[in-house]
């Protein structure tokens, strides 16, 4: 199972999860309700799993709270790639 790293970074004041996803990178607002943003990573994460299985990893989990709970998502996220990876395998949904 490939790994992809992730990151919590801040611009601006705002904190977001960065996934380096291959062709490009995958950010997750933490600090702002932005669904639409959101719903936007969740896609770009549901079309790489047709490319192959994978597993988020954060690079550094440091002690603030940021981090902390950026651990926590991508946790809940691996579990939720998992799931759909199956779901997907199920339907034939997936490149061979």
């Amino acid at each position: 199972m490939e790994q992809i790293k992730a990151s919590v970074i801040q611009v601006e004041q705002k904190h977001f999860i960065k996934i380096e996803a291959g062709d490009g990178e995958i950010r997750i607002p933490m600090s702002e309700d932005k669904p639409n943003e959101v719903r936007s990573a969740f896609n770009k994460l549901i079309a790489r799993i047709k490319d192959g299985e994978f597993q988020i990893k954060l690079e550094e989990v440091g002690e603030n709270l940021f981090s902390q709970v950026a651990n926590e998502y991508i946790t809940q996220l691996n579990r939720e790639i998992l799931e759909v990876h199956g779901e997907m395998a199920q339907y034939g949904l997936l490149a061979d």
